[in-house]
């Protein structure tokens, strides 16, 4: 059996995941896992599949044949996923460096992010942006949670951040 993660991008279109979906399907593949959006009328997803070792070669040729599409096509070995995953979330005027300034945080921690959405909407009685984030994180059993849980309070004074229960422990 194989394994691959596949990136695609290209102009969103109706039918474009069904498209997707039926190519695996008809090459024998089978659809693990997924992350897919449209941003700025882009199609980006990313997807986790495997198939047997028998039909991947034209599997992946016919993936590189869809029309329109930029593949990235990465071979993948499955993993367990970390049954202690903890959640941040994070609010506040958007500017430039949030994201950076986070995850530049959480990775001096150890701290992997396994997950990460993001995004900006209008305040409503401002006019500006309000920039919002669910970071999903894999945190060491050996991290000092009482000191990351200060360097992400201290960050700045108009972001709230929240943590999960399991977080503040």
């Amino acid at each position: 059996m194989k394994h691959f993660v596949i990136t695609l991008m290209g102009p969103d279109r109706a039918g474009l995941v069904d498209q997707i979906s039926q190519t695996i399907f008809m090459h024998h593949g089978s659809w693990q896992a997924s992350r897919l959006s449209q941003l700025a009328g882009q199609f980006a997803g990313i997807i986790h599949l495997s198939v047997s070792d028998t039909h991947a070669d034209a599997l992946v040729h016919a993936l590189r044949e869809l029309d329109g599409l930029q593949l990235l096509i990465t071979d993948a070995k499955p993993v367990t996923p970390n049954p202690t995953t903890h959640t941040l979330s994070v609010t506040g005027n958007d500017r430039r460096g949030i994201v950076q300034t986070l995850s530049q945080l959480l990775a001096a921690h150890g701290i992997t992010i396994n997950k990460l959405n993001a995004q900006t909407q209008s305040a409503a009685n401002t006019g500006g942006q309000i920039f919002t984030a669910d970071f999903y994180l894999d945190i060491p059993p050996d991290a000092d949670i009482s000191m990351l849980h200060e360097a992400l309070e201290a960050l700045s004074d108009d972001l709230i951040v929240e943590f999960d229960s399991n977080f503040t422990q």
